[in-house]
């Protein structure tokens, strides 16, 4: 038995009315305290004791060793209650010292594992809900793009470059293990490294708020929906182009922010269309989706886009 110092394999004897009569090497629950004459129905809730007693049944009529797993339930060493994964290895065998009959048990606490199984089926759920919500958003995308495009060539910009944002935004997700990106992150990928040759007529300033993967998306939307039309129709086709985005955030952590993209000078926009998709984008799906409210500002100096960002969308 010395072979086992060291090892996470506890080694007992359990006589047929389920008490415990001995320990080698207790680890796990029997480490906590001194389970000597213990009975089994002190830690095993009900069905795991119908697991057992299969086991030990099997076990006795085969005279093979069979294994299962369960959970024991007890207070740890501080008091509170706690549970460990146990997987059990069972032989019926007659204690060489008192003669008693009884099964010969191992066990190893797979607690740590059986979490990190868990951890991981949350994650692929995860990853699963928001792919679906990826795909609802690509099919949403599509079809009100080629609902108001004038061309299948037009369609196909409009919409690829709308799909090219949402994987721009999905990557700073990604890298930041799906908890999100900051604003200023944010402006960069979708706005700066569209236009780099004109990064010093673009600042940002104010807030640099957190925001969750769903207002990561969508405001990345935004950001893509204004910076397109400032290069195609807007400041940007112009020398003396200014756009200014900035944010502001109220004290308190139930505080909403203020998203403003300023451009100027003011240039004849296709966002000027009531009906217009771009217009729809900014003024109505990107704010309901955050939580916010959304309008666009087109006065003869400038493009004023102000958007609210609700605390749910913030981390």
């Amino acid at each position: 038995m010395e072979s086992l110092v060291g090892t996470p394999v506890t080694i007992f004897f359990q006589d047929l009315n389920g008490d415990y009569q001995w320990f080698v090497n207790p680890q796990s629950v029997w480490a906590e305290w001194d389970r000597t004459g213990t009975n089994e129905c002190l830690l095993f809730h009900e069905n795991d004791r119908q697991k057992l007693a299969k086991a030990k049944q099997l076990a006795s009529e085969t005279g093979e060793a069979r294994s299962v797993d369960v959970t024991a339930f007890a207070d740890d060493e501080s008091g509170r209650p706690a549970h460990w994964n146990l997987h059990f290895t069972i032989n019926r065998k007659r204690d060489q010292e008192t003669g008693a009959d009884g099964y010969i048990c191992s066990c190893i606490d797979v607690t740590d594992q059986k979490q990190r199984e868990q951890t991981l089926k949350n994650l692929l759920r995860e990853v699963a809900h928001r792919s679906k919500n990826m795909l609802a958003m690509v099919l949403s995308l599509s079809s009100q793009t080629a609902r108001v495009a004038p061309t299948k060539t037009e369609y196909i910009r409009r919409f690829t470059g709308r799909l090219q944002s949402l994987a721009k935004s999905q990557d700073v997700i990604t890298e930041s293990d799906w908890r999100g990106s900051t604003l200023s992150d944010l402006v960069r990928r979708q706005v700066r490294d569209v236009v780099p040759l004109a990064d010093g007529k673009i600042t940002f300033e104010g807030d640099n708020i957190e925001l969750g993967p769903n207002g990561t998306l969508h405001i990345g939307l935004a950001l893509h929906e204004l910076v397109t039309n400032a290069l195609v129709h807007g400041a940007l086709s112009l020398a003396d182009s200014v756009i200014t985005i900035s944010c502001h955030r109220e004290p308190g952590p139930d505080a909403n922010a203020t998203l403003i993209w300023r451009e100027t000078p003011r240039v004849h926009s296709s966002v000027d269309k009531q009906q217009s998709f771009g217009r729809t984008m900014l003024e109505r799906i990107v704010p309901a989706a955050i939580n916010g409210e959304g309008s666009l500002e087109l006065s003869n100096d400038a493009v004023v886009y102000t958007l609210s960002i609700g605390h749910s969308e913030i981390i």
